[in-house]
C-alpha cells in the first residue's frame, strides 16, 4: 500500500487583489486616514491657542531643545488657515508634510473612486528622494538644535 506524502506548507501572503499584498493596501489606507484627520484638526484648531501654552514635545520638556517635528503641529495649524509665512517660521517643513499628506489623501480618494488600486502610489514614490529629503529634514532639525543650543536666536520662535 503506498501512502500519500502530505501537501506541502508554503508560505501565505494574504492578497486583496492580483499582486497586492495585504500590508501595503493597509499601510496606505492608513497613512492616508491619519493624514486626513491631520489636515480636518489643523483646520479645525483655532490658531490662537496652538500659538501659546505649554510644550507637549518630550524632547523639549526634558532638554530644552526642539525634536525634528517640534513647530510642525504650530505649522500645519498656521498654513490651513492661510498663514504661509508664521507657518515657515515654525518649522520649515511643516508646509512640505502637510502637502505631502494633502497629495496623499487626494491620490488615495482619486483612486478609490476609479476603483485603482491605492498603493500604486508606493511605486511612484522614488525610495533615494525620499532618503534624501528625510536626510536634508534631520540635517535641518540638527542645526535648528545646535543654533538653540548656542544661543542663537534664529529659531527661538519654536521654543517661544
Amino acid at each position: 500500500m503506498t501512502q500519500l506524502a502530505p501537501p506541502q506548507q508554503h508560505e501565505r501572503t494574504v492578497h486583496l487583489a492580483k499582486g497586492v499584498a495585504l500590508g501595503e493596501r493597509v499601510v496606505v489606507l492608513v497613512l492616508a486616514t491619519v493624514s486626513l484627520v491631520g489636515l480636518v484638526v489643523a483646520r479645525a484648531w483655532p490658531v490662537s491657542s496652538v500659538d501659546s501654552g505649554d510644550p507637549t514635545c518630550l524632547m523639549r520638556i526634558f532638554f530644552g531643545l526642539p525634536c525634528p517635528g517640534c513647530g510642525m503641529t504650530r505649522s500645519w495649524v498656521h498654513l490651513a488657515h492661510g498663514d504661509v509665512l508664521a507657518a515657515f517660521e515654525y518649522n520649515l517643513f511643516g508646509p512640505v508634510g502637510m502637502a505631502t499628506a494633502a497629495g496623499l489623501v487626494g491620490f488615495v480618494a482619486y483612486s478609490l473612486v476609479r476603483r485603482r488600486r491605492p498603493e500604486r502610489i508606493l511605486e511612484l514614490v522614488n525610495p533615494r528622494w525620499l532618503l534624501a529629503l528625510i536626510v536634508v529634514w534631520m540635517g535641518y532639525s540638527v542645526v535648528r538644535m545646535i543654533s538653540l543650543g548656542m544661543g542663537q536666536d534664529y529659531f527661538s520662535l519654536v521654543l517661544s
